[in-house]
């Protein structure tokens, strides 16, 4: 251990010891306040929470509904014969345009033909007997006056001509029903269409009424879709639509509601609509997918939200509004009537020009501080809430 041997030795050796101590706490004293104010200021930059918002416009009666519909015809029918029998030839297949009177298919008629011949036989045999019965009664004719004639014999006469002409006109019926089913082996096309679908071959044995083919006819062309339920009683006979091709062109179609079901599909509970198309284009084929804008009214007038806009506070449902000057939010109690393709329709509580935040809500507070976008500085009002920045 070392001995100090002066006073004045030992008193300078303390004054060193805190002279540096005193360097050591003026060095770090600086970076520690460095620090703490770096800290301060990076916990005011996260309390300004940067948001997206959007502007409430002015209550709308009017939206638009969207869905996809099949392209099809107004009057697709089901092509078959009026007799049975065996079908030796078919001249038209799937995807082929036919005019009015284009053979599609015969029969074998040859049975058909043997009717037909001992139709206009007995219609021979019941001419001759007319004829018979006719001479007779012309004969019976005369005698009455002069009394060679009683008058039962006279009514028996006239009665048996009475009998073969009705008996000639049965048969002269049932020639014209024999010739008939003869014409009736050959199939064609009372109008003019677009076959779509084949469901007989030659070899086989149809019976009358069956479906052979199935036949589109030229005309208007209509868009089928399924609307649901909730949305069915919005639709007007006769209300415009916009229509336009997923795989045709990239242009809007003219066109109009030309039915509405009366009764609900059993499965899907949708009521299928009939769409008009006024003017199809060329590209507009059979059985593409479109998509059919519907513009309905409500009646009373509404103003829609997104979803994310909303939350719970207090056990109701509210939105956060932003007040532009301050840069806070305040929470605003609203009422809920129903959903809409593009959000909640609010009753109450927000007014025109409102702006409310639209995401992230979940972490905000009443007089919360929020950076609006350079968007919201100007914002344009629309019929509905409409999110100003993506």
């Amino acid at each position: 251990m070392r001995s100090f041997h002066d006073k004045n030795e030992l008193s300078l050796l303390i004054r060193t010891s805190w002279l540096r101590r005193a360097g050591v706490i003026l060095v770090v004293a600086p970076a520690l306040l460095l620090a703490a104010c770096k800290a301060e200021q990076h916990a005011a930059e996260e309390s300004v929470r940067p948001v997206k918002v959007a502007v409430v416009g002015a209550p709308a009666t009017e939206r638009v509904l969207t869905y996809s519909g099949v392209v099809r015809p107004r009057i697709e029918s089901a092509v078959g014969f009026r007799v049975s029998g065996k079908i030796v030839e078919r001249l038209v297949n799937a995807g082929e345009r036919v005019e009015v009177g284009t053979v599609i298919a015969r029969l074998d008629d040859t049975d058909l033909r043997h009717a037909e011949t001992s139709a206009r036989a007995a219609v021979a045999a019941a001419r001759t007997r007319r004829d018979v019965a006719r001479q007779h009664f012309e004969r019976a004719a005369p005698l009455l006056p002069q009394g060679f004639i009683s008058k039962a014999a006279y009514d028996a006469r006239r009665n048996e001509l009475d009998a073969a002409a009705a008996a000639l006109e049965s048969a002269e019926a049932q020639v014209r029903q024999a010739a008939n089913a003869v014409d009736y082996a050959t199939l064609r096309a009372d109008k003019a269409g677009l076959v779509t679908a084949v469901t007989a071959e030659p070899g086989q044995v149809v019976s009358a009424g069956m479906p052979v083919l199935s036949l589109a006819e030229a005309g208007e062309i209509e868009i089928a879709l399924a609307v649901p339920e909730h949305e069915a009683g919005h639709l007007v006979i006769g209300g415009p639509v916009k229509v336009s091709l997923w795989a045709g062109p990239r242009q809007s179609l003219e066109g109009r509601i030309r039915e509405v079901a009366a009764q609900a599909d059993a499965a899907s509970r949708t009521y299928a609509v009939r769409v008009a198309v006024s003017n199809p284009p060329p590209a507009m084929r059979l059985g593409m997918t479109a998509s059919v804008a519907l513009r309905v009214n409500d009646g009373a007038a509404s103003i829609t939200v997104p979803l994310t806009a909303l939350t719970e506070g207090d056990g109701r449902p509210v939105v956060f509004v932003v007040d532009p000057e301050s840069g806070t939010v305040r929470t605003l109690p609203v009422t809920i009537e129903s959903t809409a393709s593009d959000g909640i329709k609010v009753g109450s509580g927000l007014r025109p020009g409102d702006i409310i935040v639209t995401a992230g809500v979940q972490f905000l507070r009443d007089g919360m501080r929020v950076r609006l976008p350079a968007e919201a500085a100007r914002p344009r009002v629309t019929n509905s809430a409409q999110a100003v920045i993506r």
